[in-house]
Formats: structure tokens, C-alpha cells, sequence
């Protein structure tokens, strides 16, 4: 933390007469850790790999002028009656808490979030910061580009709008993996262009069936282009957002 240069005299010597009358042994009073010792602030930014999103902890936060490819868009608080190794509970709770700040930019439509390229992320303390009292988890943002993260310089993700500007939209390579529109034409095959819902339980064996057939049917209907293709994701409520894609 950073200190300031300019020290009041008058407050300086309120401050050495109230440690000379503190009571004896207060300094060895516990000290009750920090649940938010290390945190980092909303706006940190951090250049990870997908390999590195997919751990447990976050990287080195890195100055968000450099290059990085993640944003925390939010922090929050483990539940007092939660432990870490409860992680299904954890989770339920961390996407509670995370909602706001990722809405902030993905909105809470979660037709329009699916089709764009951001894939929302969380990141609990290391294991020396839990072992101290550490309950803080971050909220992360990035947006895909085909097996990569995309690399960003500067601070603040473009927010998510109807429009859906090529610079969040979702894509498909020409090998169908998922990445940003706005990026080099030669590896793009496929756009986007409407998203629908699907109700069909996620553990139904014959679900995927059950997609595909829904894609073939709908989809047609969605795109401009006689060739298409469609990708699927499933949320919370046992749903299904199923993708269009028209020819690049």
C-alpha cells in the first residue's frame, strides 16, 4: 500500500499518546484473518492460457496496458457456512455471486451471452492464501479464438449488445472450433446468427439426438446460406441454447 508523503504533526502526536496509553499485552490479542486478504480488485487483468483458466487459481495479474486475455469483473465472498471442499455447493454459489459482474458485460440474456464469444471463468485464493483465512473468489471474463483466448491490450471488455459487434460475436473455425468473428478471414467458416431454446433434460441419453433433430428442423429457417451448421450448451435449468451458423 502506498503511503502518503505528507505526515500532520497534530495527528502524529495523537497517535503516540494513544499507543503510550494503550493497555498492556493488547498487542498480543488474536488477530482475526482477513477473508478478503489478497483479493484482487475488479478491472486486474491477467494474460492466462486455456490451460490456466482451466486450474483452480488465477496467474500473475499482469498491468491491463500489457497484453493479457482475462478481466476480473467482479469479487466476491465464500458463504461463512461453506468450506472449499464442499465444491458443488461452492460453485452453486460462486455463479450466484458472479452473475452481476459478468451480466455487466455478457447482460443477462442468456440467448445473446451464448452467442458471443465470452466464456465466463472463477478463481479461488492459492492454497497458502486458504491456509491463512483467504474466502475471496474472482470473476473472470475472456473471449474464445479457436483454441485459444484472445489477446487484448488495455483495459475494459466490450460489452455484449443486440448488435452483436465481430468483436464479441461467436464464430466457428473451418474446423468448428469456437472463436471472436473479428479475426482472420482464412480461418473463418462459420457465423452465428440465431440462438433457440431447447428443453431437454441434460442427462437424457438420447439428448444430443434430440438436438441435432431440433438444428436440422430450425435452423434452416435462421440463416441465409444453404449450408449451416449449429453448436449446444446446456445452463442451470437443464436447458439447451442450441447456435445457428451460416456459411462464411
Amino acid at each position: 500500500m502506498r503511503l502518503r508523503s505528507i505526515v500532520l504533526p497534530a495527528l502524529g502526536s495523537l497517535l503516540s499518546l494513544t499507543l503510550l496509553t494503550a493497555p498492556a499485552g493488547a498487542a498480543d490479542e488474536p488477530v482475526e484473518p482477513d477473508p478478503m486478504a489478497g483479493a484482487p480488485a475488479v478491472g486486474t487483468c491477467a494474460d492466462m492460457t486455456w490451460a490456466d483458466v482451466m486450474g483452480e487459481t488465477a496467474t500473475e495479474d499482469v498491468d491491463c496496458a500489457r497484453r493479457h486475455t482475462t478481466e476480473v469483473v467482479g469479487v466476491g465472498q465464500l458463504p461463512d457456512d461453506l468450506s472449499w471442499d464442499r465444491r458443488r455447493k461452492v460453485g452453486k454459489a460462486v455463479v450466484a455471486a458472479c452473475a452481476p459482474g459478468w451480466e455487466t458485460i455478457t447482460t443477462d440474456d442468456h440467448l445473446l451471452y451464448r452467442r458471443s464469444a465470452y466464456e465466463k471463468f472463477w478463481f479461488m485464493p492459492s492454497q497458502e492464501q486458504r491456509d491463512a483465512g483467504a474466502r475471496w473468489f474472482r470473476c473472470d471474463l475472456a473471449r474464445v479464438k479457436g483454441e485459444r483466448l484472445m489477446v487484448i491490450t488495455g483495459a475494459g471488455m466490450p460489452t455484449v449488445t443486440k448488435k452483436l459487434h465481430s468483436n464479441v460475436r461467436r464464430c466457428m473455425t473451418k474446423d468448428f472450433y469456437g472463436t471472436v468473428c473479428k479475426t482472420k478471414v482464412r480461418h473463418l467458416g462459420w457465423r452465428n446468427k440465431e440462438a433457440f431454446w431447447l428443453s431437454v433434460p441434460a442427462k437424457d441419453a438420447r439428448a444430443e439426438k434430440k438436438v441435432r433433430r431440433a438444428a436440422l428442423e430450425r435452423c434452416p429457417d435462421r440463416v441465409r446460406t444453404p449450408k449451416f451448421a449449429w453448436s449446444w450448451f446446456t445452463d442451470e435449468n437443464r436447458r439447451w441454447v442450441v447456435l445457428c451458423y451460416e456459411k462464411v
